[in-house]
């Protein structure tokens, strides 16, 4: 469904990512793991075009296509096909959280306003947020705007929804309650690519796990597998760090 071939990008001369090979089905949800400076964002952001890569083939339901030809056409027509969901939440401020979810219907789809309030009360039941509605982001706790972020990114039905490390943001009792959203989405089988240190949630809800370090792939694989069997000494040393740090 979605996939990269041989990506690079670079920052100056800083080589961020090194020749990734990825690719995710329809229904899948895959785990991207690895330490910090890896290249997991840069990653994620190259595959929903918020970065621009340097070379690498693209692969989309029936698009192939050298990343670097393809067309802003294109890549609107790409990103109404994705959702994502940030860090640090990117919601509007001075909108409500329903404002939030319904602006994106309204004024890049042109769908009218109540049809889109509709589907926002909707979306926003959906992730527990219907009683916040007409809460502005300064009145939500975290958890809460990164569950109506969540429900921004659902409302143009996207066929794969994309997260960058959306709890590490979060005080940890708010940590759950953005999880347990992501576990019913992944077991409605929406398809999502997770950039996570949530070892727990790669173990439970993830179909596969990627490890990245230095830019590359090193290890990828169905989920029990990698987190409890390694094979390369790179995922051996980061896991046993991760478990380190939480015990």
């Amino acid at each position: 469904m979605l996939g990269v071939r041989n990506l690079h990008k670079s920052f100056g001369s800083n080589e961020v990512l090194k020749g990734v090979d990825f690719t995710i089905n329809d229904g899948e949800v895959v785990a991207v793991i690895g330490p910090s400076g890896s290249g997991k964002t840069t990653f994620l952001r190259c595959l929903s075009f918020l970065e621009k890569a340097n070379s690498g083939e693209y692969i989309f339901d029936d698009l192939d296509k050298d990343i670097t030809k393809i067309t802003r056409k294109e890549i609107k027509a790409l990103r109404m096909k994705m959702g994502f969901v940030f860090q640090n939440f990117n919601l509007f401020r001075n909108m409500t959280a329903i404002k939030n979810v319904t602006e994106g219907l309204t004024v890049v789809r042109k769908i009218p306003e109540d049809q889109a309030r509709v589907k926002a009360e909707t979306l926003l039941d959906k992730v527990g947020m219907l009683d916040h509605a007409n809460y502005y982001p300064d009145e939500l706790s975290g958890g809460q705007q990164q569950r109506a972020a969540i429900a921004r990114a659902l409302a143009n039905d996207p066929e794969v929804v994309m997260f960058d490390e959306p709890t590490s943001a979060l005080d940890p009792e708010l940590i759950g309650e953005v999880l347990s959203v992501m576990t019913k989405l992944a077991e409605e089988g929406t398809t999502m690519i997770v950039v996570t240190h949530e070892m727990n949630f790669a173990a439970d809800v993830a179909d596969r796990i990627v490890f990245m370090e230095n830019g590359r792939v090193v290890e990828e694989g169905p989920s029990e597998e990698v987190l409890k069997n390694p094979k390369e000494e790179a995922t051996k040393r980061f896991l046993r760090r991760i478990l380190e740090h939480d015990e």
